[in-house]
């Protein structure tokens, strides 16, 4: 299954529309031959037949012949060539930068990885990113167009500059200029939020569910959140958007944050604050995002003081976050919230905040994190500008 969908749009010509009509189809396994594609398009069997041709020229289609069935040519079995194109993503996990280059649809097909110290500064982020920047062109497959690399990252980013400016699990790293450092090893380059590329892929895998307005909030080493409104992520004018975990609250008193102010949400919330006293009573913690919420799901959470205050403090800063975007629906992501009495509680104390009159208070949702939907909704629009722009022309 193809991991893009064209827009029609983009295409200037009628002949240009019949492929991205036929190729989508075939894309999106709803045609297999050529009566299929002219069935469902609508298009003449002499039009399907001249853009089957032009597809495979393009090596975007394949036909393979099948079984004769009576008389005549052998039906054709037309599928999509997903190894025709492919992507590198590079994105974070705990302390390290992984990275995976993925084709058409969304297969991973290499993928590489660097830890970096919590000191690192820009020029140890520079030399990872280029280094797994590199290797991930250079294990393009023979045949296969590479379309450039999308770096998905946490943190506070400008997406119009396409610089990450500031990151809590390198304090050090600041302002660093990705679209000047990737450009002449693997570009073109692409910038975006992580909690939007996952909520992208979620849409996109069920996109009944997400009608109206959607926040994701992600509980883990840092505190962040996604909003889309009819599967559409919002990123006003490529800035920054939703970093709730850097909303100052004054009962945090002058904990310092990594961003340079204090009294932050995450000095009393996120993962990254709270570890370290968690590790009082359960040295085995690991720092791995995944391995924590196995971990946490056994552990008795709610005997440790400091994470019943920082679920209040989170519920109570969602609660705001709802007065100003009026989600219909709430997903929560995260290692705490695989616990169940801590999710429980949390979904109460959200629940004791209400909401404004008339108002809906919206429907909590835990789910796990997944690198899978990141990886997959930050490669989907690189890939689908590629697939446009080698359907055009002659």
């Amino acid at each position: 299954m193809a991991l893009t969908s064209l827009d029609e749009s983009v295409f200037s010509n009628a002949h240009e529309r019949d492929r991205a009509r036929v190729y989508g189809l075939v894309a999106g396994g709803l045609a297999q031959s050529r009566a299929e594609a002219g069935r469902l398009s609508g298009l003449r069997s002499t039009t399907v037949s001249r853009v089957v041709a032009d597809l495979a020229a393009r090596r975007l289609v394949v036909e393979s012949l099948g079984e004769t069935a009576g008389r005549g040519r052998p039906a054709g079995v037309l599928l999509a060539n997903a190894r025709r194109i492919g992507g590198s993503v590079i994105h974070v996990v705990s302390q390290s930068l992984m990275g995976a280059l993925v084709d058409l649809n969304g297969q991973i097909i290499a993928e590489r990885a660097v830890a970096l110290s919590p000191e690192a500064d820009n020029e140890a982020m520079s030399r990872a990113m280029c280094g797994l920047a590199a290797e991930l062109k250079e294990a393009t497959p023979l045949g296969m167009v590479h379309a450039g690399t999308v770096v998905s990252l946490s943190g506070l980013l400008d997406l119009r500059e396409k610089r990450w400016l500031m990151a809590s699990r390198w304090p050090r790293m600041r302002n660093l200029d990705i679209q000047a450092l990737l450009d002449p090893v693997a570009g073109p380059v692409e910038i975006c939020r992580n909690l939007d590329a996952e909520l992208r892929a979620r849409v996109a895998r069920d996109p009944g569910r997400f009608s109206g307005g959607t926040l994701l909030l992600h509980w883990g080493w840092g505190i962040g959140l996604a909003h889309a409104v009819d599967g559409e992520p919002l990123a006003p004018a490529g800035g920054p958007f939703g970093e709730i975990g850097h909303w100052r609250f004054s009962v945090l008193g002058e904990r310092r944050c990594g961003c340079g102010n204090t009294a932050c949400l995450e000095t009393g919330s996120a993962l990254w604050a709270l570890l370290p006293i968690l590790r009082g009573h359960w040295p085995e913690l690991d720092e791995d995002e995944a391995d924590l919420g196995e971990q946490f799901a056994s552990r008795d959470l709610m005997s440790v003081p400091e994470i019943d205050a920082a679920a209040r403090i989170l519920a109570r800063a969602l609660a705001n976050a709802c007065r100003l975007l009026f989600p219909q629906r709430i997903i929560v992501s995260g290692p705490l919230v695989a616990n169940a009495r801590l999710w429980a509680h949390f979904d109460a104390l959200f629940r004791a905040e209400g909401a404004m009159e008339g108002i809906a208070v919206p429907q909590l949702t835990s789910v796990r994190a997944s690198q899978d939907h990141e990886i997959q909704g930050a490669a989907a629009p690189l890939l689908r500008r590629a697939t446009e722009a080698l359907l055009k022309g002659l």
